[in-house]
Parts: structure tokens; C-alpha cells; sequence
């Protein structure tokens, strides 16, 4: 039989193409080890196939490409991956953080307008506790909280601003 008369195994083209999708795939949260895995399995399988086939079946050379892609897919998603989390999660991190920074300081806000209000309704007295400006007849509907487990504590004069015992003051 000639060359051109052999046919490829097909378990050969299924390990290359698992392979090349793996490597163009591995930038994605690692999707790519969803298939550069199953194209070494296949690699081997379809290598082994070829070389017992006393020369029915061709493929040899592409079981053995898409067993070199796979494990370059692999290698990648070992290292690179890894990397680019360590570089992603500190961001996710500090994003989150200035989030919890920002909804601490908006009721910081809310509860200064409220004092405000508070002190111009009662003649520039400042409320003892954040139960008086709160509820449905209140200055403010429901009661702050900080995202962090922070405590807000009122101004003792007027011209003081409330705070946080996370982040402190406006």
C-alpha cells in the first residue's frame, strides 16, 4: 500500500485539533486544558494505533503534532495561568476594597445631610444617636452600615463630621 492509499487514523486528527484549540484557548481562565488533556490522551492512543497497524493506517507524524500541542497547552496552563491570576486577584481585590471605601463614604454623606437636617428641625441640636434620624418618619429610611463591619459615630458638634471606625472621616 502506498502512502496515498493509507488511511489517517482519526483519533491522530482529534488529538491535533484538541491540541491546537487547547493553545488557542489556554489565554481564557485556562479553558484550554479542557482540551489540551484529552489531546494527549488521544496523541498516545492515536500514535500507538499507527505504529500497530503495520502500515494500514497513517497519522503518525500528526498524533505526534497534536501530542506536542497538547503538551505545550498544558505546560502553558501550569505556568501562565497561575501568573496571570496572581497578577488578577490583587486587582479584584483592591477594586473590591475601594468599593467597600466608597459605600462607606456615601453614608458618611448621607448621614451628615441627615444630621443637617436633623439640627435645622431642632434648633442646631445635634442628634445623641443615629436611631433618631433613622425609620419611616426618620431623615434617613434604613439604617447605614459599613460594608467592612465598621461603627458610625455622630458628630458631638455641629461643624464636626460623622465617621467610621474602618475608614474614617469624609
Amino acid at each position: 500500500m502506498t502512502e496515498q492509499q493509507k488511511k489517517t487514523a482519526g483519533i491522530a486528527i482529534t488529538s491535533l485539533v484538541l491540541g491546537i484549540i487547547g493553545l488557542l484557548t489556554v489565554w481564557f481562565c485556562g479553558i484550554g486544558g479542557l482540551f489540551a488533556i484529552p489531546a494527549v490522551i488521544c496523541g498516545h492512543i492515536g500514535y500507538s494505533r499507527v505504529r500497530k497497524s503495520a502500515g494500514v493506517l497513517a497519522g503518525e507524524g500528526v498524533a505526534m503534532a497534536g501530542l506536542i500541542t497538547g503538551y505545550i497547552g498544558i505546560g502553558l496552563l501550569i505556568t501562565v495561568v497561575p501568573l496571570l491570576a496572581a497578577i488578577a486577584i490583587p486587582s479584584f481585590v483592591n477594586a473590591r476594597d475601594r468599593s467597600m471605601q466608597s459605600a462607606c463614604q456615601n453614608n458618611l454623606r448621607l448621614i451628615e445631610g441627615a444630621t443637617q437636617q436633623y439640627a435645622l428641625d431642632n434648633a442646631n441640636a445635634v442628634p445623641a444617636s443615629l436611631a433618631q434620624l433613622v425609620g419611616p418618619a426618620g431623615y434617613i429610611k434604613k439604617e447605614p452600615a459599613c460594608m467592612k463591619g465598621g461603627v458610625y459615630k455622630l458628630p458631638a458638634k455641629l461643624d464636626d463630621k460623622p465617621t467610621c471606625s474602618v475608614h474614617g472621616t469624609l
